[in-house]
């Protein structure tokens, strides 16, 4: 109970600075509302294929939604690398927000299902590039480890929110007709495109050096601008991030399937009626919320591949218990589990993939993932009927629950791998933070910084620093005690957390007095060129 309530007040103290922080409060606010407007936009366009094409004309629209992302989220996520993330995500927005009232224009003037599939994949693009826009300037924007947690909980929890609100709201708007629920998705859309716009632009932050990767930008010389293929280029360096982006595909896999399952189980299985689909999809923002809750025992934990294996396993469980209990409480409560899971599966993932993607390429890296995550979601949507006339609702459920437990089975080994990788020096950035003049860094620019550090040792009276050498580096003290002399006298002790060196380098000039260690000492050297480029 000790170490649960040490864990609450370190999460609660993580989600306050959060809350406090402007920029990341509106981007939460933003993709709350982009998540209902997106999802009471989906309940509108699924009824709508439902009602002209069946359980075809829902996997179209899944094809629609899912396909042209493979090739649009990808570029649109690259500018993220080489312009201003806050200004792409802006541009997203408003396309997303555009093809929401278009969509609600043309449900209004049955425009027929050819006319909606082509709205539907322009709006897919745009939603689609939001999350791993989002996800890269997160880092960005926390200033620790702790925080980068917590801003991905309240991701999890506005996702959650998002989708209890927007398919439940547009369930109930069903009897006012498909229009009424996409003017819903459009206004939604706009509120959250008038909170995006009020985030500042960010600051570029160089590369985070990766253990056991050597980055692009090692050499200034050879630095170039990311292109459309930088994302490709950078994952070919780093395998394990290849398999956890593997293992975690097969979860929009199975969504893909499930996206159309709920339609028709909702119909003719489970004896819901249109209805159900909004009621099926809220169920799980339902379940979104309380594991949006429970993952804030996740903030400060540094080991969470296994926390990701297991929420896909909890994922797909549920769903092949609606198969073996076709029960409408049943299926509400098994939609209300995936929820949870997918909270903690969001949380736990997005964390890891954030800090083991060097951020130069973080935002290129994190489109390819969505675009893979858009194939495997329309390979379910293709999937899903011919599961369906193979096996049945029933049997078509059971055999969907069971393809993520599987895959579990045979990633695990490596994917939990991902934590070694992910592993940030912890007594460095301790150290780090506890400078003043580091405190206003985000966590991308201090993990950095962390990664250039490099120890080093002094004996007892041996100096530090003389008075009057050139100044060439910072020295942040570890273990032991230092005394700074000037002009022969000693004037302060400085212990562990403890720093020197910073005078002769912001100004520019000679050491300006001797310091000397007066026990063992183990510290951390900064060199010159890293220290100014952090503090300015």
């Amino acid at each position: 109970m000790t170490e649960i309530r040490r864990r609450l007040r370190i999460s609660l103290a993580a989600i306050r600075q959060v809350l406090l922080n402007p920029d990341l409060r509106r981007l939460e606010i933003a993709w709350t509302l982009s998540i209902a407007a997106q999802w009471a936009l989906i309940v509108a366009l699924l009824v709508y294929a439902y009602d002209l094409g069946g359980a075809f004309g829902v996997g179209l629209l899944g094809l629609a939604r899912t396909l042209p992302t493979l090739v649009g989220v990808p570029l649109a996520t690259t500018l993220g690398d080489r312009q201003s993330r806050t200004r792409v995500l802006v541009g997203i927005y408003l396309t997303a927000l555009a093809s929401a009232v278009v969509a609600a224009v043309a449900l209004a003037l049955d425009a027929g299902l050819l006319a909606i599939l082509a709205i539907a994949a322009v709006n897919a693009i745009a939603t689609a590039a939001i999350r791993p826009l989002q996800n890269a300037i997160i880092p960005g924007l926390a200033h620790s480890p702790e925080e980068l947690v917590a801003a991905n909980v309240a991701s999890s929890t506005g996702e959650g929110i998002g989708l209890l609100v927007g398919p439940g709201f547009g369930g109930l708007l069903l009897a006012f007709g498909t229009p009424v629920v996409a003017v819903a998705g459009a206004v939604g859309m706009g509120l959250a495109t008038v909170a995006v716009t009020q985030i500042r632009p960010d600051r570029r932050v160089r590369d985070r050096r990766v253990p056991g990767r050597t980055p692009a930008s090692a050499n200034p010389t050879e630095r170039r601008p990311p292109g459309v293929l930088a994302g490709f280029r950078a994952l070919r360096t780093m395998p394990t991030v290849l398999l956890f982006f593997a293992v975690m595909g097969v979860q929009p896999l199975v969504r893909g399937i499930l996206t159309v399952l709920i339609v028709v189980a909702s119909i003719e299985l489970l004896g819901l009626g249109d209805p159900g689909v909004g009621l099926l999809n809220a169920a799980i923002g339902l379940g979104g919320i309380v594991g949006a809750l429970g993952t804030i025992l996740l903030v400060g934990r540094h080991r969470l591949a296994l926390t990701v294996l297991c929420a896909l396993v909890v994922w797909g469980i549920p769903i092949s218990i609606i198969g073996l209990a076709p029960f409408a409480w049943v299926a509400v409560a098994a939609m209300v589990v995936v929820g949870v899971a997918n909270a903690v599966l969001d949380v736990a993932g997005f964390t890891t993939l954030q800090r083991i993607i060097p951020n130069d390429v973080r935002s290129s890296a994190l489109g390819v993932f969505e675009g893979e995550m858009a194939a495997m979601a329309a390979i379910g949507g293709v999937l899903a009927p011919v599961l369906v006339s193979a096996f049945g609702i029933a049997g078509a459920l059971v055999v969907t629950g069971a393809i993520l437990p599987v895959a579990v089975l045979i990633t695990a080994r490596g994917v939990l791998k991902a934590d070694d990788i992910a592993l940030v020096p912890e007594r460095q950035l301790e150290l780090l933070r506890g400078v003043a003049m580091f405190a206003p860094l985000s966590m991308s620019a201090i993990e950095e910084l962390a990664g250039s550090l490099h120890p080093i040792a002094f004996a007892p009276k041996e100096l530090l620093m003389r008075a009057g050498d050139v100044g060439d580096r910072f020295i942040l003290i570890d273990t032991g005690t230092v005394e700074v002399e000037i002009e022969g006298s000693p004037v302060r002790t400085i212990g562990p957390g403890g720093s020197c060196g910073e005078i002769a380098l912001l100004r520019g000039i000679p050491r300006t007095a001797t310091v000397r260690a007066t026990s063992d000492v183990t510290a951390f050297g900064l060199s010159g060129p890293d220290f100014i480029a952090a503090v300015a």
